[in-house]
């Protein structure tokens, strides 16, 4: 049985541990991305608290005398979960916070420091202490059975326990890792192991050196292969979740395979070292070959399918790179347990290099270099760190790696940063802590924005319909003085406020600073130059947070159209910030949050329906266009249909009119307006809420999104829901609007009769016309190009 102990059980508790602390790590980030927001800081701040507490933890454990090691790794395993317990059931006291305008500048700074470095520091205490308890012989084997343990933890925690209960629940296991952890290891053999901290020597200046170098270009190429694999992948969790896997694989692998390296004798660290630069010089090439460009993994094949190309990308162009550069921290720790140097000092040395790496990576090195550069830049810290070691091979080595890099930096110059169309161009690209974010143009008149080379943010052909979304709830309101956007984009949805002559004040607020850049820069032309007009004001940040801390302060919000399935956008549709949104109207204001029914299935419609409807009982639809192929609707709040006051309507149709600068037929006159109208929301089944503790919304539809398994709510399906709502709704309008009301009927069901080929199509085309109300048709200054149906009235 002792045997057992000394070689199975320390092994095994290593992997349980590494399981329990990437679990950790991932709930609190999500933890405190709740309470502060997806914003760049907070995920420095975390990051930074994480880390620095893993070192001083690291740091702490190599420095104190601990006569009964596996005694103290189960105390401060307890002391994990007791501290994880405390920061996610205990952080629910700080999201009220964030209202408060006195307190909210200091939250992000303390609540990092609160809640996350104390139970990292009591992490970072567990290897050393489990080194120093089976042996310091056995330290590479503890440390590799800890990274792969992080792998496990990462799949327990990604593949079921956050999707299938919530951050509670997932905490709950994670904490019960720790727990079993440390049941074990306190009924190990207890005797005393000879406390050896006055014999233990400090690694000299070189280990030291290559031990933070270690750390840094790792998390470095972390950082950059999470950016250039989601070029290639969807845009979700899973998509991070992967590449992380692939690392992680990397890192443990690379540590089993130390016998091997170490028959290079005193040579293995500078063989290695130049293998890593040489890899990671080769890596964006490897990357880019795979798929003939950068074209990324069609998401529309079977989950199967899409997950064996995904991991068929990965191997070699992120995995077997990493091998090299994995091997260099285990044959550190296998020269300090020669030389009695404490694996806790080098740990924390290394703990503090990934976190100067993974910031340096956010914050300078891809933004300023690029997907691709940055590759050849690490390439080149690895034969820095080289030229630090000792063997005489380095003067060899480190010219050829050079020369090497050199040339892979002038191949990189030509590789794509977009998979194009024939007849696009790409304008500029710029990498932040959100992603690519690329500007392209396709004939003269068509411009988007690229993110992540998959998704389009916003284009320049979409403007009116943009403007449409922030401009309509306004003429709902009658009177908005004081809007807010959520979302800026191309600025074309914010620069539907300012063709009310009434507003006084518009607030912008997005996320992504480049985004903000873009609108300013290219897309100025098509948003009427909105963001140099003195009533709007551009605010960057998480817009849950921002619009949380506005109370009472706008007539209309206008949620933007988000991507349900990207990591952190499910937020947008969570009754916590419903109820924030709410709290920031005034008396009387309404609240807009649009979805994109082509990104979702009826099931996730009707979540955020029974979600909208708990805060908004009143609510009711409108319809952003008559689209059947990528329909929008809206979902209104704040008070009811039937409170809408149509002269006050009128009254700022006639002011638009007068304005002259919106050429919108559906938003000159009232009539238009009731066209866009469909009627009260209904209340779905029963079913889930999506909240911030479930994120119910983002796991469905990232598991839907790879290979559709159900339909999105488009076409005839959804044509049907709005008809039968907006049927029972005509005889609630008032009567000179209703005939205008059922038109809005007749040009969507013409879109779905025309979509499906139907026999009725060319006699709905005949009666359009007709249908129009007078207003609209003989309106001379509406412009009818900007009609949203396929087939436009024909008008003398």
């Amino acid at each position: 049985m002792t045997v057992i102990f000394r070689s199975k059980i320390p092994c095994l508790l290593a992997a349980l541990s590494g399981a329990a602390g990437l679990a950790h790590q991932l709930l609190w980030v999500r933890r405190m991305v709740d309470i502060l927001g997806a914003n760049a800081g907070t995920f420095t701040r975390v990051v930074a608290a994480f880390f620095l507490g893993l070192a001083a933890g690291a740091w702490f454990a190599a420095r104190r005398k601990t006569p009964r090691p596996w005694r103290s790794v189960a105390l401060a395993e307890v002391v994990v979960a007791g501290l994880a317990l405390a920061m996610v059931f205990g952080g629910g006291w700080a999201l009220p916070l964030q209202s408060a305008p006195t307190l909210a500048p200091v939250l992000p700074w303390l609540l990092p420091l609160l809640l996350v470095a104390p139970p990292a520091f009591a992490m970072g205490v567990v290897v050393p202490w489990m080194i120093r308890a089976a042996g310091p012989q056995r330290s590479v084997t503890l440390y590799a059975m800890n990274t792969l343990g992080g792998l496990a933890g990462l799949a327990l925690v990604l593949g079921w326990a956050l999707p299938a209960l919530g951050l509670a629940g997932a905490s709950l296991v994670a904490l019960a890792l720790n727990l079993v952890v440390a049941a074990v290891a306190f009924r190990l053999p207890s005797e005393a192991v000879p406390d050896t901290l006055a014999t233990r020597q400090r690694p000299d200046a070189s280990t030291a050196a290559l031990a933070f170098a270690s750390g840094f270009l790792v998390l470095s190429t972390e950082v950059v292969m999470h950016h250039q694999f989601a070029q290639f992948l969807v845009s979700s969790h899973f998509s991070g979740g992967l590449v992380l896997a692939l690392v992680l694989t990397a890192l443990g692998s690379g540590a089993f395979l130390v016998p091997l390296a170490a028959r290079l004798g005193n040579h293995a660290l500078a063989v290695i070292l130049a293998l890593a630069a040489v890899a990671c010089a080769a890596q964006p090439l490897v990357l880019v070959v795979q798929r003939g460009g950068l074209f990324y993994i069609p998401f529309q094949q079977p989950f199967a399918g899409y997950a064996w190309d995904a991991v068929r990308l990965g191997l070699p162009a992120c995995t077997l790179i990493l091998l090299p550069a994995a091997l260099v921290f285990p044959l550190l720790l296998r020269r300090a347990a020669a030389t009695r140097v404490d694996a806790g000092v080098l740990l924390a040395i290394n703990g503090l290099g990934g976190w100067c790496g993974a910031e340096l990576a956010e914050r300078r090195l891809a933004p300023g270099f690029g997907l691709w550069w940055s590759m050849a830049l690490i390439a080149g810290g690895y034969v820095a760190a080289l030229l630090a070691t000792r063997s005489r091979l380095r003067w060899v080595l480190a010219p050829a790696a050079a020369a090497l890099i050199f040339w892979s930096w002038k191949l990189d110059a030509r590789l794509p940063y977009a998979g194009l169309a024939k007849g696009e161009t790409l304008i500029e690209v710029k990498v932040g802590r959100e992603g690519a974010v690329g500007v392209v143009r396709g004939e003269p008149d068509d411009w988007r924005i690229l993110f992540n080379n998959n998704y389009t943010l916003g284009g320049s052909r979409a403007q009116s319909n943009q403007e449409r979304q922030t401009l309509l709830p306004m003429l709902l309101h009658g009177d908005a003085r004081r809007v807010a956007t959520l979302g800026v984009a191309t600025g074309s949805s914010l620069a539907g406020a300012p063709l009310d002559p009434a507003l006084e004040h518009a607030e912008g607020i997005e996320l992504s600073p480049i985004v903000i850049g873009y609108a300013q820069t290219h897309f100025a032309p098509f948003n009427r130059g909105v963001t140099r007009d003195p009533r709007v004001t551009l605010t960057l940040g998480d817009a849950r947070i921002v619009i949380a801390q506005r109370p009472a302060a706008f007539d209309v919000i206008e949620g933007d159209l988000f991507l349900p399935w990207r990591t952190g956008e499910g937020r947008l549709f969570a009754r916590e910030h419903f109820l924030g949104v709410r709290a920031a109207l005034r008396p009387g204001g309404l609240f807009c949050q649009w979805l994109p029914l082509y990104q979702l299935t009826r099931e996730q419609v009707d979540c955020i329906a029974r979600t909208f409807r708990e805060v908004f009982p009143e609510a009711w639809i409108i319809r952003g266009d008559f689209y059947t192929a990528m329909p929008i609707i809206g979902l209104v709040g704040g008070r009811s249909l039937a409170s809408v006051d149509w002269a006050k309507v009128d009254a700022a149709c006639a002011r638009v009119r007068a304005h002259g600068a919106c050429t919108d037929p559906l938003l000159r006159h009232a009539e238009g307006v009731a066209m866009c109208v469909v009627g009260p929301l209904p209340a779905p089944a029963a079913g889930p809420v999506n909240t911030l503790a479930n994120s119910w919304l983002e796991w469905d539809a990232a598991r839907n999104v790879i290979g559709q398994r159900a339909p999105w709510f488009i076409h005839i399906p959804c044509a049907t829901y709005l008809r039968d709502i907006h049927t029972a709704t005509t005889s609630a309008l008032p009567e000179p609007l209703r005939a205008a009301h059922l038109a809005g009927q007749h040009f969507h069901t013409l879109e779905i009769a025309t979509a499906a080929s139907l026999p009725q199509t060319a006699g709905l085309i005949r009666e359009a016309r007709d249908q129009l109300p007078p207003a609209l048709r003989t309106d001379p200054a509406a412009n009818w190009t900007r009609w949203p149906v396929r087939h436009r009235p024909e008008l003398p």
